[in-house]
């Protein structure tokens, strides 16, 4: 059997969607304003009551996860430390595969070979795509900027 690609996402069911509704509605509360540690029991007798605490924060990111499976959006985890195939690294960019293969020759993004193939790391795929976007926030306030120097775009 073929191992199933590190990215790919838990898609939700209808019932996942249903009891990640519920779930946020007996949770909201917690939302709002949350202890420093939170303590979950699973009531089913095979387990004999398990509790489990987790930090508050490791807590917000199931509450962001369930936010996303009730809407119906297919989510993924992943470690930092993942390599990924230029291929997965060039999906989660939104890029062509030889456009990723191109940033990687240049150094833009590192990469090591494994035998003939390349592998990324999800971190330094990460890296880039803020380092990208602030670069892009930087142009986009520097055209405005321009733009209402010489009158085509005033604010109210």
């Amino acid at each position: 059997m073929a191992t199933p690609s590190p990215i790919e996402p838990y898609t939700p069911t209808e019932s996942a969607i249903t009891l990640a509704n519920k779930a946020l509605e007996s949770i909201k509360a917690l939302g709002e304003n949350p202890p420093d540690t939170i303590t979950i029991a699973i009531l089913d007798p095979a387990m004999q009551d398990t509790r489990i605490t987790i930090p508050s924060d490791m807590f917000q990111l199931m509450v962001n996860i369930l936010q996303s499976v009730s809407r119906g959006e297919p989510v993924t985890i992943l470690p930092h430390s993942t390599e990924l195939t230029t291929q997965e690294a060039a999906d989660i960019l939104r890029v062509s595969r030889p456009y990723l293969v191109k940033l990687l020759d240049e150094g833009t993004i590192p990469s090591r070979k494994v035998g003939i193939y390349r592998r990324v790391l999800l971190q330094d795929l990460l890296h880039y795509q803020k380092t990208e976007k602030q670069r892009q926030s930087a142009i986009m306030e520097e055209l405005t900027q321009e733009a209402q120097d010489i009158g085509l775009y005033d604010l109210p």
